[in-house]
């Protein structure tokens, strides 16, 4: 009964910053379809820093683990990535850095931004955009919901009549107190999200080569 509860208040704290989640979804698929368009065209900086990116991941020491130690092991890959996002992918770099309202936002641009670039005609096969875009779709989300945590919390330090309150440190509080509800469904989303990528990968990754783009 306490676990619905919860679920209840964080959907209700997801209600309340509703339009800043909103705005960060909005964010997110403007810039992954603009990195997208913008290798379409072909435009030489983008087409150049596609290249750049796509040597440098696989030189990525976050991702060493799971074509190392942890390749054969599906329940450890899924842990490790769901950790992985959830502390540095969504805590650290989207709330924590939310006190600065607005890096939030800049780091939503570059972040979609290098993925559409990277996945742009990457390939085409109807497997592979079934896995991206379940992924994108889960652990983007998760991160709009971050995002506005983190924003949430820079405006109640910049203004805080916007939560009804005198003091900055009393808006803090409000702010933070919401966010703390909302990351048990930041947490669960990106559980998901961790679930269905690398158990696609796992299983289908060894077949790939075999898909037909």
């Amino acid at each position: 009964m306490r676990l619905k509860e919860l679920f209840h208040e964080s959907l209700s704290a997801a209600w309340r910053r509703r339009n800043l989640i909103i705005f960060f979804a909005f964010v997110h698929i403007v810039f992954l379809g603009f990195g997208q368009w913008m290798v379409a065209r072909g435009y030489p900086s983008a087409l150049e820093l596609r290249v750049e990116q796509l040597k440098e991941i696989q030189e990525l020491p976050y991702l060493k683990p799971l074509t190392g130690i942890l390749a054969d092991n599906l329940p450890l890959k899924i842990l490790y990535t769901f950790g992985f996002n959830l502390v540095f992918g969504a805590f650290l770099s989207t709330t924590v850095m939310g006190l600065v309202f607005f890096f939030p936002y800049l780091i939503a641009v570059w972040r979609s931004f290098i993925i559409g670039i990277l996945v742009a005609d990457l390939d085409t096969s109807p497997v592979m955009a079934v896995i991206f875009y379940g992924t994108f779709i889960l652990e983007f989300g998760a991160y709009c919901i971050s995002s506005a945590i983190g924003t949430d919390l820079g405006l109640s330090v910049l203004w805080p009549s916007r939560k009804g309150k005198t003091t900055r440190s009393e808006a803090f509080r409000a702010a933070a107190s919401d966010g703390a509800k909302l990351y048990l469904l930041v947490a669960v989303i990106l559980f998901i999200s961790a679930i269905w990528e690398i158990t696609w990968l796992h299983y289908m990754g060894p077949l790939m080569k075999q898909i037909p783009a």
